[in-house]
């Protein structure tokens, strides 16, 4: 009987599949290699772009400063003739907001004023109309106010709802909004008014 003796190792087909993928490996890592080196140099042409770009604002800003500079003028007043100026030109408002909710009936609201070089707006809620009229006639004699306008008169119930149009509450108690404008008495104002 002859043995069957095989001299031959099988190592030859597991040394191929392994250099397979050594090489697999060496291509993949060349190409990341090369994408890696090819982003580099890129950043590096976008920031020399974007350093030469940065340049040229800054040189347009300072040229901007420059220009601003010589067109403003070179006596602008110190902070004194500023005070004065305001001084002059402003007014005091404590005293009129004192004496348009002085003049006030009782149960009205203030809602809103605005303050306008030569007059007041103001939006008051009264009661009744004869509240309204009460307090136009009280504004009227002030010597704050040389003149009221009534710009609008508008009814409106506290706490209406939509679709109760023919039952009555009597809880919720009508207003009377109102929007005014007041011209103001500079020159009664000027000397400080009641004090």
């Amino acid at each position: 009987m002859i043995p069957d003796i095989n001299l031959i190792p099988n190592h030859e087909r597991k040394q191929q599949g392994s250099r397979l993928l050594y090489i697999l490996l060496g291509i993949i890592t060349l190409l990341l290699l090369s994408l890696l080196v090819w982003q580099y140099f890129s950043a590096r042409a976008e920031i020399a772009e974007l350093q030469k770009e940065e340049t040229n604002l800054i040189a347009q800003r300072d040229q901007l400063l420059g220009d601003t500079a010589n067109l403003q003028p070179n006596n602008q007043g110190s902070l004194e003739q500023s005070l004065q100026f305001i001084e002059t030109v402003s007014y005091p408002v404590s005293l009129l907001i004192n004496e348009i909710q002085g003049l006030q009936p009782s149960n009205s609201y203030l809602r809103n004023y605005n303050f306008n070089p030569d007059s007041v707006s103001i939006s008051i809620d009264f009661e009744t109309l004869s509240d309204v009229s009460t307090y136009i006639s009280r504004l009227s004699n002030s010597a704050y106010f040389t003149d009221g306008q009534v710009l609008s008169i508008t009814n409106s119930g506290l706490g209406e709802e939509l679709g109760t149009e023919n039952e009555t509450n009597f809880d919720v108690i009508p207003r009377q909004s109102v929007e005014i404008t007041l011209l103001i008495n500079e020159t009664y104002l000027a000397t400080g008014g009641v004090q």
